[in-house]
Formats: C-alpha cells, sequence, structure tokens
C-alpha cells in the first residue's frame, strides 16, 4: 500500500492500492459506517433513461466490506453522501470495485487495530512466490500470500509398479518432464517472481539437473529437500524456515513461528496464557512480550460493540512494549489460537 496523505487526527487517509493483499488489508480497514470516496464509474441517467457509464467522484457511508479470498477486487457498498456531478443522487447506493492501482480516501476513526493493519502494508514486501511440493507421481501447488496459502491444484500421476523397472523409471522421467512444464507456465503465467519446490526423497536431485533448461525457471528457481508432498509438504516448508530464505520479514512465516512458540509453551506449562481476563491481567502487570489476536476474534468484539475494551487491551500490551500480532483465521494457525479464545499472549515471566 503506498499511502499518499495520512493525518489520524483528522481520521484521513489517502491510499493507494498495490497488491492483491492491499486489498486484504483494505477489507480489514474499512467498516459499516465509515466514509470512503474517490473517482468510479457509474452509469449516469438522462431524462430518466439509464446512460454509458461514466467516471466521477462519490463519497460513500460504507454499508457493507465484500472481500473474496484470492479474487482479484474489493467491493465496498454504501449510501451516496456526496458527488461532484449534478446527474448522480445523494441517497442512493453504490459500490466501489477496487483493484490494484486504485487510488481511495478513507475517513473514519483510527483505532491501533486499523493502524496495525495500514502499517503492515505499507511495510509489505512484494512477495509473488509459488510454492510446489513434490513426490514422484504427486505434487501440489500454492502461491504464498501474507494473509493465508492460496492453493493452486495438484499434479497427480500413476507411475506404475517397481517390478517393472524399464517402464518405472520411463514414467518417472515424463513425470518429471510434466511436472517442470506444468511448474513454468503456471509461473509465467501468473508473472510469479519466484518459485520454491520442495522434494520428497530424491526428486530434489533430478529437479536440480533439469529446471534450468526451462527459460522462466532458470532464474528464479529454489530447491530443498522435505520429507512430504502435498499440502503437508507446502506447510513443511514454511515451518522448516525456507520462505524466510527467500522473503525476509514476511508476516505468514512470522505469524506460523510465533503460534507454534505459544502452542509449544502452553504445553509444557511456560511463560503464556489465553483468555481475554487473563491476558488483561498480563499485560497491566507488564507481563506480555507477544500479544496474538485473530481477525475473527477483532470482528466479534466489534459486532457486540466490545471493541473499546480490545482495544484498551491493546494499547496497554503495545505501550508496555509488547509485540502485536494480528492473525488470519482463514490459516491453520489461525484456527489453533481460536481455538484459544482467539486472544493470546507470550509472556516475559509468569504471573500469580
Amino acid at each position: 500500500m503506498r499511502v499518499l496523505k495520512k493525518d489520524y487526527k483528522k481520521g484521513y487517509v489517502k491510499l493507494v492500492v498495490q497488491s492483491l493483499d492491499d486489498l486484504w488489508y483494505l477489507s480489514k480497514i474499512v467498516g459499516e459506517g465509515d466514509i470512503v470516496s474517490g473517482l468510479t464509474y457509474r452509469k449516469l441517467s438522462v431524462n430518466e433513461k439509464e446512460g454509458e457509464r461514466k467516471r466521477v467522484y462519490l463519497k460513500i457511508r460504507v454499508e457493507k466490506v465484500e472481500f473474496t479470498e484470492f479474487s482479484n477486487n474489493l467491493k465496498i457498498l454504501g449510501v451516496i453522501t456526496e458527488a461532484r456531478d449534478e446527474r448522480v443522487a445523494v441517497g442512493d447506493h453504490h459500490s466501489f470495485i477496487l483493484g490494484t492501482s486504485s487510488e481511495i480516501e478513507i475517513e473514519k476513526e483510527w483505532n491501533s487495530v486499523d493502524k496495525n493493519y495500514l502499517i503492515r502494508s505499507e511495510q509489505r514486501k512484494d512477495i509473488d512466490l509459488l510454492i510446489v511440493a513434490c513426490d514422484y507421481g504427486d505434487a501440489s501447488f500454492a502461491y504464498y500470500h501474507e494473509y493465508g496459502l492460496e492453493h493452486a491444484g495438484t499434479l497427480s500421476e500413476e507411475l506404475g509398479g517397481k517390478k517393472e523397472l524399464k517402464a518405472f523409471e520411463k514414467n518417472k522421467e515424463e513425470y518429471l518432464k510434466k511436472l517442470l512444464e506444468t511448474i513454468n507456465e503456471t509461473a509465467r503465467n501468473r508473472g510469479i517472481k519466484k518459485i520454491l519446490i520442495g522434494g520428497a526423497s530424491m526428486i530434489t536431485d533430478s529437479l536440480n539437473k533439469l529446471y534450468k533448461n526451462y527459460d522462466y525457471l532458470k532464474d528464479k528457481t529454489f530447491l530443498a529437500k522435505i520429507n512430504y508432498s502435498g499440502r503437508n509438504g507446502i506447510n513443511e516448508l514454511i515451518q522448516k524456515g525456507e520462505v524466510d530464505k527467500i522473503i525476509k520479514d514476511n508476516v505468514y512465516s512470522e505469524n506460523v513461528k510465533i503460534v507454534n512458540k505459544l502452542l509449544e509453551l502452553i504445553s509444557k506449562n511456560g511463560k503464556a496464557t489465553y483468555g481475554f481476563k487473563q491476558v488483561k491481567k498480563a499485560a497491566e502487570a507488564s507481563a506480555v512480550s507477544d500479544l496474538l489476536i485473530t481477525d475473527n476474534t477483532i470482528a466479534k468484539y466489534r459486532q457486540e460493540n466490545k471493541y473499546e475494551e480490545l482495544d484498551r487491551l491493546i494499547l496497554t500490551a503495545e505501550g508496555n512494549k509488547a509485540k502485536i500480532h494480528i492473525i488470519p483465521s482463514n490459516t491453520e494457525h489461525g484456527e489453533a489460537v481460536d481455538n484459544l479464545t482467539g486472544i493470546a499472549a507470550i509472556l516475559r515471566y509468569n504471573i500469580e
């Protein structure tokens, strides 16, 4: 996200969307009652007849935000409060359809979570990473985003039994060729800048000899040995830190690691706690080093009109030098935190 103007005191931010990840961040920042404005397209009526779509500047009060994961746009629906074209009626409904390169203005009361999302979106780096976890006869593909994995299909082939050694070896060769052709075209079509291939057994040795023959792969591919193929293999690549070697300081991997650390501490009755009351007590005692909250929990507190008390907890923890981690609930590690009430903390020291 590129922020053009920012004035939290006036509640105003003007920004440009730069990536699909930015749309996800915006879907968490913009909420009901906020004011969104900018240039947009709308069909204009002439003499009570619907005309063609024209580019106009509108301001709307938000009623609903719709983001479909891994789609290419974000839909913000609301009621028009201002229009710089007399043919547009104030009070009518309108939808902003935002994509990459969209420029909008947001007016709202910016709380700690909103600011956290905006800062993260400003600091994010272009990822554009395709992950492949494979073995002979089986491969899974996923695009890597800060807010989750976009699983992009599988490639499976029956190679036959090892008793028919000649046929088996030939099928292996054909499979490797098909696998690399698929990776090459998938990455090219999406404009992927980096490809991480994790291979179980000996397949990485074979791939290392072959991938440089493919023009799109030769300067963008990284190989790693793993124990599993499929989705388990993709998770293994992330947990082993193979993604971190390619992309420094990425939020998704950081979230995986901090949640794994939390779960390990809890299993050993270590320096960790969960639940609003317990975490609040620890935050007030300056005992929290890392505060973990899922986006579902934030949404729940907003829906129940209890967000102010959650915001106070976050500000207390932040004021006492705790690091705040907002975990997407649509991930495995997010589900794990949701199962712990959606709010948890790693502690500097245990408290009574």
